[in-house]
């Protein structure tokens, strides 16, 4: 998933119920159960594989999910849920699904302190409750650009001073006369665009808003020096007459570290050498503001200098950076894997490695990258390479789990979101296929499987659900004809109305619960009906309970099989139709 924090707080206490008002069709009042049982310890009345004649009569006949796996026809499904949670919640698991999946414990900024070391004890725990209710754990996650320790990951890689004795006179840290088309700029705020023109940098905002909503900005691997002072040279002019600002900011908070003179510009080149102190220990971002001014900015000859300075700045290279963060991977990896190896044969490798955005315009969707993406994140792909990244992984994932005991066959998938798009025609997981091909091409690297998250709703507009639905199947065929494992790493659905607004679990009827219930049977059908029973690794429930609303995932909507009190909804009936089959 794109940021995340997910399972923790998908499953935080909250006391928001389900609706049972059937007749009359009306919003919840939040205080009725949907179902007059509760897990764990509701009793099975039904025989897997027998439909009840009117499955929302009374959900408490239902037996635990699980039991509805047919596995004689599908010996390799495995039915998962994701979990970050209590006793309750670990039974709730026991009792209904195969296998677990940790929302965060197994992620590298839970495991990986600022200071290189690594706390595996969070992930000993989460294997301990597995095995104390007899199921197995899946791995999640070993490489991803998100909850990463950038702190440490930053530190590897970053600039090193050495001390002088005496003053060298200035330091460019930064130099662009963008001449061979390139600009060393990220920019956010208002469909704004960044581009290089006649061998000038131009930053076009579309209309006018506060200064500060239109940005573009360089991050440095290396923080100001707070009380330093630094310089800025370029020559600017625009569209029309307006004002440009630039300062440091702390990225953390966005905090401002201190402000240039403000910049005024008109038609005309304009020569500018400005001067700031930096005041504030942390900031590594330069940034410009220019949200005030409709137009097209243009600059040139830019350099970004550090006067009087007393020490040596020695950067890494690339090829040096990519040594490092390899073998860096490599021990985060192995520690993993000395923990895992005899408990965990699948993992989602890498998760979410492919963009939403064709830059380079080739047809398929490029690689996540800190040039297009969220600047708290650590990209590895960056540094490692577009088609080495994935590779490291693997090689650093198989040896080590060798190495450190795994027998059964390890599975690795790579895992995203978005894969089901119905308003690209499934193009991320066709751009993914394509990332896999490459990958694979060294004939050494293998990808076992693809995950799809499928974070989905249910459209109350029946055009619309019926293009959701028709490449829910779509993304299905692709994904089998790939001849890999399939799984459906991360499900849940919310509910969106006519009006195109997401409901609350608060405002949902019997009926549109119903409606979320048909679906989910949809989805399980599909993926039995779709892919061949050796290509089927399983399906992975992502939120058991419904969202909070003060969740930071899908907050206050219906995404769980059970609500907040552990009462089985109509969506449970659904998902254990769909595993009934016919």
């Amino acid at each position: 998933m794109k940021i995340r924090n997910i399972l923790l707080t998908c499953l935080a206490a909250a006391s928001l119920l389900l609706t049972s008002c059937e007749p009359e069709e009306q919003p919840g009042d939040g205080k009725k159960p949907v179902t007059p049982g509760t897990d764990p310890g509701t009793a099975p009345g039904t025989t897997p594989g027998t439909r009840p004649e009117d499955p929302y009569a009374d959900l408490s006949i239902y037996g635990p999910l699980k039991s509805y796996v047919d596995r004689e026809a599908y010996p390799s499904f495995i039915l998962g849920v994701a979990i970050d949670g209590d006793t309750k919640l670990y039974d709730l698991a026991g009792q209904n699904f195969d296998e677990m999946t940790a929302g965060n414990a197994m992620k590298h900024s839970s495991v990986v302190k600022s200071n290189g070391t690594m706390d595996f004890s969070g992930v000993r725990n989460f294997l301990a409750a597995a095995h104390a209710r007899g199921i197995t754990v899946y791995g999640h996650t070993l490489a991803w650009h998100s909850q990463q320790q950038n702190t440490y990951l930053n530190s590897l890689i970053q600039d090193k001073m050495i001390e002088l004795p005496e003053s060298t006179g200035e330091a460019v840290l930064l130099e662009a006369d963008f001449n061979n088309d390139k600009h060393p700029f990220n920019g956010w705020g208002n469909g704004s665009a960044l581009t290089v023109s006649d061998g000038a940098f131009k930053a076009t905002n579309p209309s006018a808003m506060q200064q500060w909503e239109v940005q573009f900005a360089h991050d440095f691997s290396r923080a100001f020096i707070s009380g330093e002072e630094y310089k800025l040279k370029f020559r600017i002019k625009g569209s029309g007459s307006g004002k440009l600002g630039a300062g440091f900011q702390i990225v953390d908070g966005y905090k401002s570290a201190g402000d240039f003179p403000e910049v005024q510009f008109g038609t005309d080149w304009k020569d500018i050498e400005i001067t700031c102190k930096c005041n504030a220990a942390g900031a590594t971002r330069l940034v410009f503001s220019y949200g005030a001014f409709a137009g097209d900015i243009y600059i040139d000859d830019f350099a970004f200098i550090q006067p009087d300075v007393s020490y040596e700045v020695i950067s890494l290279t690339s090829e040096e950076k990519k040594q490092v963060l390899t073998a860096e991977m490599g021990r985060w990896i192995a520690g993993m894997m000395e923990v895992t190896a005899t408990k965990v044969s699948a993992w989602d490798v890498v998760n979410e490695a492919i963009s939403g955005s064709d830059y380079d315009r080739d047809g398929y969707y490029d690689l996540q990258s800190a040039k297009w993406g969220d600047a708290n994140c650590f990209y590895w792909q960056d540094y490692l390479g577009y088609e080495d990244y994935v590779r490291i992984a693997i090689a650093h994932a198989r040896k080590y789990y060798e190495q450190f005991g795994g027998t059964k066959p390890l599975k690795l998938f790579i895992n995203d979101y978005n894969l089901e798009s119905d308003w690209d025609d499934n193009k991320k997981l066709k751009s993914l296929i394509h990332w896999i091909e490459i990958w694979e091409s060294d004939g050494v690297t293998k990808v076992d499987g693809i995950g799809t998250q499928m974070h989905i709703s249910y459209y109350e507009n029946p055009t619309t659900q019926a293009k959701k639905k028709e490449h829910v199947v779509k993304m299905l065929q692709l994904m089998a004809n790939t001849g890999k494992l399939v799984k459906i790493s991360e499900l849940d659905m919310g509910y969106v109305n006519n009006a195109g607004e997401t409901l609350k679990t608060s405002q949902l009827t019997a009926r549109q619960h119903k409606a979320m219930a048909d679906y989910y049977e949809f989805v399980v059908r599909q993926y039995f009906e779709i892919v061949p029973p050796a290509q089927q690794y399983g399906i992975t429930q992502w939120c058991p309970l419904d969202s909070p609303d003060n969740s930071f995932w899908r907050a206050g909507e219906p995404v769980g099989l059970w609500d907040l009190n552990y009462n089985r909804k109509y969506a449970y009936a659904g998902f254990a139709n769909g595993l009934m089959g016919e």
